[in-house]
């Protein structure tokens, strides 16, 4: 329970963008799963160590976390936890450049989703392969990816996962040249984004 409690924090300092007490709170849960043999919760605080040194830019190390989380998911036959750790690889090799890799990841972690049901975390992936393509120049599979991400936040109601699909959608028509379409599409964003208060 106190490890759980700390994950917790380190997970809401990250949500505040204070990450050196994020990594703090979860490096001390990370000893403590350890100490009671809890690899599960060992693999979480890993990917919230993940995320934290991702967030400094601290990439190599977010990648080593990232891929002892991933070990142990795929030790103990954690599927969920398994998707999430190839999902903070994908993220950190694309803040690296390395889109290829970035994609492989985000590819894996795709097909887990979609094996397990879990269609916000797939329509994520779909997201983060879109993004992935964008920065490739490859437009038009960018566009194939962000539109099945949207229709999947559509169908289950995630509104700032469709503003996100929206936007883009728009970038990759503005790459494009199709002007009045990524309008549209970065339009619509906007409207959902003040209407659910996201001022950012």
């Amino acid at each position: 329970g106190e490890a759980n409690s700390l994950i917790g924090l380190g997970n809401a300092y990250y949500s505040l963008g204070r990450y050196p007490e994020a990594i703090a709170f979860c490096q001390q849960s990370l000893e403590i799963a350890r100490d009671i043999g809890d690899r599960r919760g060992e693999a979480n605080s890993l990917i919230g160590l993940g995320n934290a040194y991702k967030a400094l830019g601290r990439y190599q190390e977010a990648i080593a976390f990232y891929q002892q989380s991933l070990e142990i998911a795929r030790d103990i036959g954690d599927r969920q936890g398994e998707a999430n750790s190839l999902i903070g690889l994908g993220n950190a090799y694309k803040a690296l450049g390395r889109y290829q890799e970035a994609i492989a990841f985000h590819q894996q972690s795709l097909e887990i989703k979609r094996d397990i049901g879990d269609r916000k975390n797939e329509a994520a992936s779909l997201n983060n392969l879109g993004s992935a393509y964008y920065s490739l120049g490859r437009y038009q599979e960018a566009i194939a990816f962000h539109q099945q991400s949207l229709e999947i936040k559509r169908d289950i109601g995630d509104r700032q996962g469709e503003a996100n699909s929206l936007i883009g959608l728009g970038n990759a028509y503005y790459s494009l040249g199709r002007y009045p379409e990524a309008i549209a599409f970065c339009q619509q964003s906007l409207e959902i984004k003040r209407d659910i208060g996201d001022r950012r």
